[in-house]
């Protein structure tokens, strides 16, 4: 029975960890996600791996982040105007039908989930600043974020 169990947790933690994601910008490659346990803290660590971008960039590391900065050695920094990672990883957590998150007194985000996707908009002094859309596959996983006015995307392979 034990060795049973420690199969399952073992199938699991392999399922879990076994997706990558793809972080692509206006359809270009940028690198590479492999764990979106940073999400909690509100930033994502892509691995660079287009040579094109490491040279441009001259770091491992692209790390786009929504609060604090976070500590991340040789890394290049992006922060997350659109609130774009906070409608990520509240759709994660809870997945409601709507929900406007209020940031500070010009800027607002809402989210709205039905059924395998979930739409989110910025507001900026009250007019649309960013919009986009997350998906989900029919077992609830997440398959990609896409940011449609920057053309901003986070894919699993």
């Amino acid at each position: 029975m034990i060795k049973i169990f420690i199969m399952i947790i073992t199938t699991l933690t392999l399922q879990a960890s076994a997706h990558t994601y793809d972080v692509k910008f206006k359809g270009i490659k940028l690198g590479e996600i492999k764990d979106l346990s940073t999400l909690k803290d509100y930033y994502l660590k892509a691995a660079v791996t287009s040579r094109m971008a490491r040279f441009l960039l001259g770091k491992d590391n692209l790390v786009y982040y929504a609060k604090d900065k976070p500590q991340v050695r040789d890394s290049k920094f992006k922060q997350d105007k659109k609130m774009m990672l906070y409608a990520f990883s509240q759709s994660l957590k809870a997945r409601p039908k709507f929900k406007r998150f209020k940031i500070n007194d010009i800027k607002n985000i809402t989210l709205t989930c039905e059924g395998k996707s979930c739409q989110f908009i910025y507001y900026k002094n009250d007019h649309i600043d960013g919009k986009g859309k997350i998906l989900f596959d029919r077992d609830g996983e997440f398959v990609s974020i896409t940011e449609e006015m920057t053309d901003f995307k986070i894919v699993r392979n």
